[in-house]
């Protein structure tokens, strides 16, 4: 999961320095380093996320510093940078789900290289899908930001100081029904890497 939410970072910034930010670079979190990248309200959201009856468990890191005045050109920047992380998340997931699929017929569920590719492949997917919220300071709304005018603009900009508040709401009100609607999602993806979803949970 560390792991998971560095290379998630990472990419923001790495992206960033392509589209001509360097913020990240120069602050040293251009880095494979996790310590660099923990963030602690990213480490109590999974425990309030349990608290609400939700059955799966996720955080961020400390996200990496981006002056998104600096990307050249502005909008395809900003579109790049927010939707970077999500994409290393889905390409992890991707690779663990082809191995499933190659290994995981011949290999039993308690085999420890098994264990290793769901859980990469199952939080990798959750990383992604999560930061797809289009809530800022989530890559969701940033995504949401980069392609709108500036009546959006001005709404997220507001919201944004709120944003980690909103999602602990909207996490603890739908409790119940996000985990029976992630449960059918991850039962799917599950379905893809010939996983029964009742031996994981």
């Amino acid at each position: 999961f560390i792991i998971s939410m560095t290379l998630h970072e990472v990419a923001h910034g790495y992206v960033a320095y392509k589209f001509g930010d360097d913020t990240a670079t120069r602050e040293g979190r251009i880095t494979l380093n996790t310590l660099k990248h923990i963030d602690l309200i990213g480490i109590i959201l999974p425990i309030l996320i349990l608290l609400s009856g939700f059955k799966f468990l996720i955080g961020w890191a400390k996200p990496v510093p981006v002056n998104f005045y600096n990307l050249r050109p502005h909008r395809l920047g900003l579109f790049c940078v927010a939707i970077a992380g999500i994409v290393v998340n889905f390409i992890i997931a991707g690779i663990s789900l082809i191995l499933l699929k190659l290994f995981g017929k011949s290999l039993d569920i308690e085999n420890t290289f098994m264990t290793m590719l769901l859980y990469a492949y199952l939080i990798n997917l959750l990383l992604g899908l999560f930061n797809l919220i289009p809530i800022t300071p989530l890559d969701g709304g940033r995504i949401v930001y980069s392609f709108s005018g500036q009546k959006v603009r001005e709404f997220y900009n507001k919201i944004e100081k709120y944003g980690i508040l909103i999602i602990f709401v909207f996490v603890y009100l739908g409790g119940s029904n996000l985990t029976r609607g992630f449960l059918s999602i991850v039962e799917f993806f599950l379905r893809l890497a010939d996983i029964n979803i009742n031996l994981i949970f």
